[in-house]
């Protein structure tokens, strides 16, 4: 009999060995029935979903039978909306417990490194006022620049970087704790500003973007917006951004895909002037004529069409015209109708599109304003981007912002050629047209728009 459970045990051997974390979770009382077990990666919005806890059972175990980077995990707990973080390294064993309904404030876990993790999420928490502050000032229309966003949050950044920097020499430059503290303080250090060169030059090499465990913590993202915050809202300044941050990141790091992704989010951003001319440079490089293969076939040849696309209409050339139907079924010309103001505005909207009741009616006052300010007129011509909207909701849609000075409205209808020809398969969509047909800028904002014209006068003037 002995000797038959010791040929047991050396037969369960090989299958513990491969075990590279262990992770035990007991809950006792608690108000959710279920956790999900995830891995943080790049930033708060993505992660690896990694388990489902039943909390119903005295204990949960899990055994990862891989190796391990190392990073920040959570548990995420869907009832109670709350979450807690622990730090992951190969060949862990964490024990957490929690209990009742408030489990941050419960909750006791069994390594050194964990212990001050809890505590530095329990600190978070007790200076989140000054998130909830900032959310309803920004509510209420105020705005802030990075100086005064960074002395709003003082009281909380200092006591945040005290906390980490207390207990930073207490582990090793490579745990996964070290890593997350110390990136997060090189964050806080300063303020970004768009004339301090030098500190734009330097930041970068503050980080190693190469780092396997950086990747697996949610700052990497907030490391690249940190980052472009140094430059101005403009897409030929921000790809010398793109350029410096690509060269400071290996092909084969699995983050790349990450960020180039974070950057055509960016370069979408219709707040950056000439953000399409910005887009079609990352496709250009980092897509059609890179060597990485990051990304599968398909996904680059649809990056490939969308860059046919951005090229069809081009700033600084005579924009496509467009003869369209009106409210009462006469055609109406582009071309024609900007022969009568000094600028156009290009519209395509769906009367239906919650963004668009918000930002037509927006374009619409800025444009008056301008109109003031500048002594210009400013036509808007307006496409109704719904091949099937009923025509009373399309005037509805009219007559209730009353958007009735200057304007032209017509209706695209099932014709796909000219939305491919300005990309207007997203609402609403603005483009900026001179007097003599040629386009000046493409998916604007109102403040693009302003910074457009402003240019637009100043080479007038030279």
């Amino acid at each position: 009999m002995h000797q038959r459970i010791i040929l047991y045990i050396l037969a369960l051997l090989p299958l513990l060995s491969k075990g590279q974390f262990v992770l035990k979770v007991k809950a006792t009382n608690a108000s959710d029935s279920i956790g999900y077990f995830r891995t943080s990666l790049f930033d708060e919005r993505n992660f690896i979903p990694k388990d489902t806890l039943d909390l119903t059972k005295s204990i949960q175990t899990i055994r990862n039978t891989k190796s391990i980077v190392g990073g920040i995990y959570f548990i995420y707990f869907p009832k109670s909306k709350q979450k807690i973080q622990f730090i992951l390294e190969d060949k862990d064993t964490v024990l957490l417990e929690i209990k009742g309904s408030d489990y941050l404030n419960t909750a006791t876990i069994n390594t050194t490194k964990n212990k001050v993790f809890l505590d530095y999420q329990r600190l978070e928490r007790s200076l989140s006022t000054y998130d909830s502050s900032y959310a309803t000032a920004l509510k209420l229309g105020k705005k802030f620049n990075q100086i005064q966003k960074a002395a709003y949050f003082k009281i909380k950044t200092d006591s945040l970087m005290y906390f980490r920097n207390a207990n930073l020499k207490r582990f090793k430059s490579t745990d996964a704790i070290h890593i997350y503290f110390s990136t997060l303080n090189k964050l806080d250090e300063q303020v970004p500003n768009k004339r301090d060169y030098v500190a734009r030059a330097s930041f970068l090499k503050k980080f190693d973007l190469n780092e396997p465990k950086l990747f697996f913590t949610p700052t990497m993202r907030q490391v690249l917006v940190e980052y472009l915050s140094f430059y101005p809202l403009q897409g030929d300044s921000l790809t010398k951004g793109l350029d410096e941050v690509f060269k400071s990141i290996l092909c084969t790091n699995k983050a790349y895909s990450f960020v180039f992704d974070y950057f055509t989010k960016v370069f979408k951003n219709r707040e950056i002037q000439n953000n399409t001319g910005a887009y079609a440079y990352l496709i250009n490089k980092y897509i059609k004529n890179n060597t990485c293969a990051f990304l599968d076939k398909n996904n680059k040849q649809a990056f490939i069409n969308e860059l046919a696309q951005l090229e069809t209409q081009q700033i600084n050339k005579p924009v496509m015209n467009l003869i369209l139907e009106d409210t009462l079924g006469v055609k109406k010309d582009l071309l024609a109708f900007t022969k009568n103001y000094n600028y156009t505005v290009l519209i395509f909207f769906d009367p239906n599109c919650e963004h668009c009741k918000t930002e037509v009616p927006k374009m619409d006052s800025t444009i008056q304003v301008l109109e003031k300010e500048l002594m210009v007129t400013i036509g808007k011509f307006a496409v109704c981007n719904e091949p099937n909207m009923p025509l009373n909701g399309w005037k509805a849609f009219i007559q209730n912002h009353a958007l009735n000075i200057n304007y032209e409205h017509v209706i695209i209808n099932n014709d796909i050629e000219l939305r491919k020809a300005f990309d207007a398969f997203s609402n609403p969509l603005f483009f900026l047209i001179d007097k003599e047909g040629v386009l000046l800028a493409k998916k604007i904002s109102p403040n693009t728009l302003k910074k457009e014209l402003l240019q637009s006068f100043k080479n007038f003037k030279q």
